[in-house]
């Protein structure tokens, strides 16, 4: 089981053995937005668009697939929460995790 938090510091748990694996900002921002945007598959483009402004077209989709590389690499248990093929891009709600913030808006 995996559990994700997401309120104040990044922190990821797996069996509830903390996880420092994804310590670069960068992968914890993209696990973020897959797991705050899980209820449907996200686009290649707008993921490396949201992560990279100020980077072109090209260049986003570049640092995308590098850092989807990184991230498999460092924790491959990963792989098995995320979901897409080479337009798309999203985390599976079908598997069992836990969320902070959707306990939290979920007690709202």
């Amino acid at each position: 089981m995996i559990h994700i938090l997401l309120l104040g510091s990044f922190h990821l748990y797996i069996n509830d053995a903390f996880v420092d694996a994804i310590d670069s900002p960068r992968q914890q921002e993209l696990l973020a937005y897959l797991l705050l945007h899980r209820d449907a598959p996200n686009a290649r483009t707008e993921v490396a668009q949201v992560l990279w402004p100020d980077s072109t077209a090209a260049q986003q989709r570049t640092n995308l697939r590098q850092l989807l590389f990184t991230l498999r690499r460092r924790l491959p248990a990963i792989q098995d929460f995320l979901t897409g093929d080479e337009q798309t891009i999203g985390w599976r709600g079908d598997l069992a995790f836990t969320l902070d913030v959707a306990d939290f808006e979920q007690a709202l």
